[in-house]
């Protein structure tokens, strides 16, 4: 494993590890629609720029086949509007660390689904995954069961099925039609910011912050410079050097970024019950991205690292 991709692939993790965070931050002066305009709207802007720099032109997005624009609308509604918003409401309604660890099955959604979409056979490891993710998910609501609590849970659990969608249809699509990673990560980004903008009128939420307040603002330029344009460019660099069996380690790096960042700058924290939650997802996690070798053949979406 090449030192300088392990880098780049585990700073890429945290970086969407910390996008949990600086959303619940940034909610403290708009509403989960506004805080997705801002971040698609900025985070298109700052990593069209990036692309426009000689060090990044290997990377640059290139020119599509005509069939190809219908699979990236797709994979941006599906992996930036859908995710991004339902991401956002549920850190409104559950907290930025019980969203990361709920959200973050995508990795069992994903080995879930790849087997109608992607024609993979049902394996061990799939239903090991599943239990632990069930079995974790239980244990982040603290069986207080309260109708908050449960909406939270509910909307993450959404999020984590949009977002395994878009990694299988990634995966499915992306060297087929040669949608890269800069490509869908501008996708993403604009698409969560049309679909904020059109929900926006709906929603009755401001569209500009109010109150003003510094350390939101700092967050919204944090989820478009991080997760937004940086992470995406990472994210790349990383699985050049990396074999997808190894990059997947770094799925684990996300919910617990989320977890310290949340402690330290929300004061978030979990029960003794919702800690042994949070191990359950992450040895889900393990499982169905194949970081805890199952017996079995290897099972769908390995080696990305979004969240």
């Amino acid at each position: 494993m090449r030192v300088g991709g392990a880098i780049a692939a585990g700073a890429a993790a945290m970086l969407y590890g910390s996008a949990y965070v600086a959303t619940a931050i940034a909610l403290r002066s708009l509403g989960p629609t506004g805080v997705a305009l801002w971040r698609g709207t900025l985070g298109a802007a700052v990593l069209g720029v990036m692309l426009t720099l000689p060090a990044f032109a290997s990377i640059r997005p290139r020119r599509l086949p005509a069939a190809a624009w219908a699979r990236l609308a797709i994979l941006g509604l599906v992996g930036g509007g859908l995710f991004i918003l339902t991401m956002n409401a549920a850190i409104a309604a559950a907290g930025a660390t019980v969203t990361a660890f709920v959200a973050g099955l995508y990795a069992v959604v994903a080995a879930v689904l790849a087997i109608p979409l992607l024609g993979e056979r049902l394996e061990t490891r799939t239903l090991v995954a599943l239990v632990a993710a069930l079995g974790g998910t239980v244990l982040l609501s603290d069986l207080t069961l309260t109708a908050e609590t449960l909406r939270g849970i509910g909307i993450a659990l959404v999020a984590a099925a949009a977002f395994g969608l878009f990694l299988v249809l990634s995966r499915r699509w992306g060297a087929r039609y040669g949608l890269s990673g800069p490509t869908v990560g501008l996708a993403t980004l604009s698409m969560s910011a049309l679909v904020a903008a059109m929900a926006l009128p709906f929603t009755g939420e401001a569209l500009l912050p109010d109150p003003v307040r510094v350390d939101a603002l700092l967050a919204i330029a944090w989820l478009a410079v991080g997760p937004g344009a940086a992470a995406s460019v990472l994210i790349v660099l990383g699985m050049r050097q990396l074999e997808a069996r190894r990059a997947s380690v770094f799925l684990l790096l996300n919910p617990p970024t989320a977890a310290v960042l949340a402690v330290l700058l929300l004061g978030e924290g979990l029960t003794p019950l919702q800690l042994a939650g949070s191990a359950c997802v992450l040895a889900a996690i393990a499982v169905a991205s194949g970081a805890i070798p199952i017996p079995g053949r290897a099972a769908g979406a390995r080696g990305t690292l979004r969240s």
